[in-house]
């Protein structure tokens, strides 16, 4: 599903990423481990086009996006990916199904359609009976679910998740967790996710190691789907 070959970033004097390659398969759940700044963040900022690399490409079901224009990149972005951060991002003003349905709205979908499918996303996760809270209202665990569930509103082929527990206690980071292994096995979504936690990467499918701008190691299962 997901091709890149020798991607290089620099900011000023400093270089981030040094000739990353790798490949992500349809249905995987692969953990990006690392310490902070390996360059994992921005690694995955390339791979989801929210910004450029210096040098290298990136293949997504075999179309270029690195040279896609920038309108184009939006339209991909909307409608194949998915994005789940350390910090939850939602709109203070909307419930939390209104925030779960933003990203398929600005895509033009059917309103009703789109309540439906939000709705029953945040079912999935625990928060049927939350549908009509504020983010103000709802515990960090369950704000990083809303995230969750609106990351999935568009039914990407592929999320990407940057730290998603990384704001919340253990035992709220333990549950999201699981919650996002439950969902890539049932709704067959793959997801990347650039963690330092190592429960993440025992749980993933495969395991890269980044360290210095590189990937040093690939270790865990190997995806034979």
């Amino acid at each position: 599903m997901l091709i890149a070959e020798k991607l290089c970033k620099s900011y000023g004097q400093v270089n981030v990423l040094k000739d990353i390659s790798l490949e992500v398969a349809s249905g995987e759940i692969v953990a990006l481990v690392g310490s902070s700044g390996a360059g994992k963040s921005t690694l995955l900022q390339l791979l989801g086009t929210l910004d450029f690399p210096d040098s290298g490409q990136v293949w997504f079901n075999g179309n270029n996006i690195t040279r896609m224009s920038e309108s184009a990149q939006a339209k991909f972005r909307n409608e194949n990916l998915g994005f789940v951060f350390q910090f939850h991002h939602l709109l203070p003003e909307f419930s939390a199904l209104e925030n779960v349905c933003m990203p398929a709205w600005l895509g033009g979908k059917s309103s009703k359609a789109v309540k439906d499918r939000g709705a029953e996303l945040l079912d999935l996760l625990n928060l049927g009976h939350r549908i009509k809270h504020l983010p103000s209202q709802l515990s960090g665990g369950e704000q990083q679910r809303v995230a969750i569930a609106r990351a999935l509103i568009n039914s990407p082929a592929l999320i990407l998740a940057d730290e998603p527990t990384g704001n919340l206690d253990s035992e709220n980071a333990g549950e999201v967790f699981t919650q996002v292994v439950n969902l890539s096995r049932s709704l067959g979504v793959t997801f990347l996710i650039a963690t330092h936690q190592e429960y993440m990467a025992d749980a993933a499918d495969r395991c890269l190691r980044m360290k210095d701008g590189r990937i040093h190691e690939i270790s865990g299962k190997t995806f034979s789907g």
